[in-house]
């Protein structure tokens, strides 16, 4: 891969400096994204399109973990290679006047077990397990209470339907019917349901209390200009790292800063700055005359931003700058803003997982959340 698509920063790497907002997009998430083959960290980015994908739903979350559990069955297998006994009265964490126990949490847990087959997890993958099921849990919590005090109320009916769609789902997926899955998992239909009309509350009051209109989303548009702000830039890069990608010596990086500080001189002066970053630069733009394209605050190195987006359209950085991928002589070439239509949704959308993260910290807060699982 070229370097200057290294400069770039990576979607991983974004999501660790978002932090907090990208676990909250949502916490309730987890539940699913652990339900792939590995546990993921916090940090990671995630791709919900709308509040219900947010607000995991027993649906989605059981069909998921009954795979596992199927297949496992069909290679004959009697009991996975993880597994955890839980105190079924043992209280695992309390939202204000409510506890979630043992049971509730061996709920969760055993289809997970019977998903990873054969497969025996660490301690710390179990752990991992654990605290993103009671996130999920206490965060399903809160927001049905306080969609209760809201007085948000869902139908026996809605209940019916989703316990229907649900086992009807694992049915025609994995062969399991609805006896079959109570009885392995030792659930009852009322358990099922409870769960189902808490996290169909919580959707409906989330949705509600998050909802972004296209006027919020204008003024604050039209009052952080900034964020939308996008610059195009060109750089000619003198690298410190060798073919390898091994890190030169300290003599080898003096002479390329001082290389660095000729060229500069050059391309102060006057000369095509095109042409030098073809003769000079040693990452793939230089075919291009060291033209990076447009990129927007968060999507370089924070050097290299900081450096472009300073500057006025052709001017060119009195001083070389450093990155971990070397030295850089940086031209800005132009700058242009996002149209709000062209953002409008993607912005309703971010400002609308703002809202989520705020609302789910400030219940926590109300309910006095405390986990006291370790």
């Amino acid at each position: 891969m070229s370097e200057d698509k290294n400069l770039r920063n990576t979607e991983e790497n974004n999501a660790k400096q978002e932090g907090i907002e990208s676990t909250n997009n949502s916490e309730l998430e987890e539940l699913h994204t652990i339900n792939e083959e590995k546990v993921e960290p916090k940090e990671k980015k995630k791709n919900a399109k709308n509040t219900k994908a947010i607000v995991v739903t027993v649906v989605a979350s059981v069909i998921c973990l009954t795979a596992g559990f199927t297949l496992g069955k069909s290679e004959g297998r009697k009991l996975p290679a993880t597994h955890k006994s839980y105190s079924d009265s043992k209280v695992i964490a309390s939202v204000g006047d409510s506890k979630i126990t043992g049971k509730q949490l061996r709920q969760r847990m055993e289809p997970l077990f019977y998903m990873n087959g054969k497969k025996e997890l660490t301690s710390d993958e179990i752990k991992a397990y654990e605290q993103s099921m009671i996130d999920y849990m206490t965060t399903t919590e809160v927001l049905y209470l306080a969609g209760k005090e809201a007085k948000v109320e869902v139908s026996k009916e809605d209940v019916a339907t989703e316990y229907s769609n649900l086992m009807s789902s694992i049915a025609k997926q994995f062969g399991l019917d609805e006896k079959a899955y109570l009885k392995e998992f030792k659930m009852t239909k009322e358990d099922v349901e409870k769960d189902l009309e808490k996290e169909l509350i919580a959707t409906q009051y989330m949705a509600k209390e998050s909802e972004v209109t296209d006027k919020e989303a204008e003024n604050y548009y039209n009052k952080n200009k900034d964020e939308f702000k996008k610059v195009k830039a060109s750089h000619i890069l003198l690298q410190n790292k060798d073919d390898e990608g091994k890190a030169v010596s300290e003599d080898q990086k003096k002479k390329n800063k001082e290389k660095a500080e000729e060229i500069l001189k050059r391309a102060l002066a006057g000369e095509d700055f095109a042409a030098l970053a073809k003769e000079y630069s040693s990452d793939g733009s230089a075919s291009n005359g060291g033209d990076l394209g447009f990129f927007s605050k968060g999507q370089m190195v924070e050097p290299f931003e900081k450096a472009a987006f300073v500057l006025k359209v052709g001017e060119i950085d009195k001083n070389v700058v450093e990155t971990d991928f070397g030295y850089h002589i940086i031209k800005k070439t132009d700058e242009k803003y996002d149209e709000f239509d062209s953002i409008k949704e993607d912005l309703k959308t971010k400002l609308s997982y703002d809202k989520q993260s705020n609302l789910v910290d400030n219940l926590v807060e109300k309910y006095n959340v405390e986990v006291k699982y370790k």
